[in-house]
Order: C-alpha cells, then structure tokens, then sequence
C-alpha cells in the first residue's frame, strides 16, 4: 500500500485536515496487524503436535525423558504431549482409538495383540535389551547359601520357593520372574510366588521387612537396594542371558495403516529420541543431571545418571530394527506364553508386525 500523502510531515496540520492522510494511516496499521498474525500463526503451525502414550513412568523410557529434557522434540519441530498411561493396554487402547500418534510399551504386549489380530506395528527399538535385575535380600542369600557370582544355573535353581515382588501382576516383570524359574528347570506357576507390591519404593521396603524374598526392577532400582543395602543384584537378564542383550525390548508402536502426516511425525519423533540417545552416550552426566532437574527433583541425581550408564547400550544402534532382534524377540514371547500366532517369524512379519522404514527413514535426515 503506498500513500503519497504520508510524505507530509507526521507534526503538520496536514494529517488532521485530510480524512484520506487519517484513513490511509489506519490502512496500514491494520496492514501491519495482520502481517504480524500471520507470523506469528504460521510460528505456530510450523511445530506439529506428537502425541504419546507412555506406558509408565519408569526410568527403561529414557530415551523419552531425555527428549523431552534436551528439547530434542523442539529441534525438530515437534511439541510434545506425552501422557503416562498407567499400562501397556491402556497405551494400546489409546493408540487404537486415536488419541495417540504413538504408543512407547513393552514388546511382549504388542505380541500379544498382534495375536489377536489388532492392528499395531513396531517402527522403533527405544530400549534394546532387557534392563529388569532381580533384587535379593541378604536373608534369601543367606538362606539359599547361593551368591550373586555362582553360575546361572545355580542362581536360578536358587529361586526354588521364592517369593517375588512385582509392580502388577500380568505384566511384564511377573512374566519374566516366571520365565527365568522356566529357564531354571522350575515349574514357573508352582515354584515361585508372584506378588504384586506397589511402586518401586514399595520394593525395597518389602524386602527390607522380609515380606518378599525378591523384586524384579529396571535401574535405578538395583542401584539405590545396593546402596542402602536393603539387597543384592542376582540376576542382570541381559548379561546372563545374551540373546536378551539385543531385542527390542521396549518400543514405540503405531497404528496401521500409517497414513503419510502421521508418518512425517513419526520420523521426526524417532530422529528426537535418537539424538537424544547419542547424546546420552556421550554425556551421561549432563543428561541424567538435565533429566533430574526437570522431572525428578527428589530422586537421587546419582541414581538417574547410574541408571542411564547401566542403559545405555540398550540405545546404542539407534532404535533398529532387524531379523536377527526380532527373532529374539518372538524366542522370547513364545517362551513366555505371547506367541504372535501366525506371525511367528522375522521375514513373514516384517512390513506388518514390524518395519525398520521410519527408522530408516529419520537416519536419513
């Protein structure tokens, strides 16, 4: 818009005696107005909304907590909605009905629907390898005369008549307590006790006071019973079993079919988390320290920063997704009693329980 009346000086009596000087002034604050709305609108469209449904608070989803703390959903244009379900079903559920973009659970879960033909595909690997300990009492070891350096097979022959703690029943950590007694030559349902007791904190509590025997946790669990002395790390999964070293443990699952805008968020929340993983290994101090600040204040900053160094290599290859941890994977399941029913191997799955694409994808860049 120009207006060549504007040339007369803004302190003549110009201005006040033509109506054309007054309106053309209004003309371009308005235009400016509207210029600055559109800026501003378009700031704001340019930062896409991810919607997660995080399975449970627990500290195995770092590479999240971690994101979120560096920014590294911002960096990529995404603002991130994370809310903690309360279970992997309520995650699924979420997912389902839409209300997530993304659902962050644990594996086995998603086998399990996936046997029930519901339609959810793993497109990223957040925690690689199985991060649960089991946590014995200094009464259980002294009672089984076992110890945490014996063989497997000792430690595991030990959990004859166990009574173990678990965060719920039907989860995750009661159906690996079983497995391990399965993997012991024990009958998991008659040989160990299966309790639920509450939150971590619960644990170590019930353990000091000899209600249970044994809790099975991820870090900083284990850290912080060693450091009271409340128990002992007996079995580490992923270093007794090493075929649990490498599986896709804990992931981000999406809806099929991905439809392409939710595929674009997709890629940029796994190229956040990614970065945010990197930069884990890279400065685990720094990290765990940010991660405390922000979403633990009360936790102990030692116990944040030991739990991401014990985790770290579980993000070390970037969330990928391969034949060779997939088929762990469903090793495992079938073991554990969440067969995928048909989908029963890496190759005839691949594209429909699972797909490396967006991980592929977000590497790219």
């Amino acid at each position: 818009m120009i207006c060549r009346e504007n040339l007369a000086s803004p302190h003549s009596n110009t201005a006040a005696r033509d109506p054309r000087m007054h309106n053309c002034r209004k003309n371009i604050f308005a235009a400016a107005l509207g210029m600055f709305a559109l800026f501003v609108t378009g700031a704001a469209q340019a930062q896409q909304t991810v919607r997660i449904g995080q399975a449970i608070s627990g500290m195995s989803f770092f590479p999240i907590w971690a994101a979120r703390a560096l920014g590294s959903f911002e960096a990529q244009g995404l603002t991130p909605a994370v809310s903690i379900t309360g279970g992997d079903a309520s995650a699924l559920a979420a997912l389902d009905a839409g209300d997530v973009d993304l659902a962050a659970v644990g594996s086995e879960a998603v086998l399990r629907a996936a046997a029930k033909g519901q339609p959810f595909q793993i497109v990223y690997s957040l925690m690689s390898k199985v991060t649960l300990q089991l946590v014995v009492s200094p009464a259980f070891l002294q009672k089984t005369g076992a110890k945490a350096a014996d063989p497997i097979e000792k430690r595991l022959a030990a959990l004859k008549g166990a009574v173990i703690g678990v965060s719920s029943v039907g989860g995750i950590e009661e159906s690996l307590a079983r497995w391990l007694a399965f993997k012991g030559g024990l009958n998991p349902k008659t040989d160990v006790t299966i309790v639920q007791v509450g939150g971590p904190p619960a644990h170590r509590l019930a353990l000091e006071n000899k209600a249970i025997d044994a809790f099975i946790l991820s870090p900083p669990e284990p850290y912080l019973a060693e450091k009271s002395r409340v128990g002992t790390a007996f079995i580490k999964l992923s270093d007794d079993f090493p075929q649990l070293g490498r599986i896709p443990y804990l992931i981000f699952v999406a809806k099929k079919p991905v439809d392409p805008k939710t595929s674009d968020v997709v890629v940029k929340a796994i190229r956040a988390v990614q970065s945010a993983s990197a930069e884990s290994i890279a400065k685990p101090d720094a990290v765990g320290s940010a991660i405390a600040t922000k979403f633990f204040p009360k936790a102990d900053p030692d116990a944040i920063v030991a739990a991401l160094k014990a985790m770290n290599p579980g993000v070390a290859e970037a969330g990928k997704l391969d034949a060779g941890n997939i088929q762990n994977l469903l090793t495992l399941s079938k073991e554990m009693g969440a067969d995928a029913g048909k989908e029963s191997s890496p190759k005839a799955s691949e594209g429909d329980l699972w797909s490396n694409a967006f991980v592929e994808k977000a590497l790219a860049k």
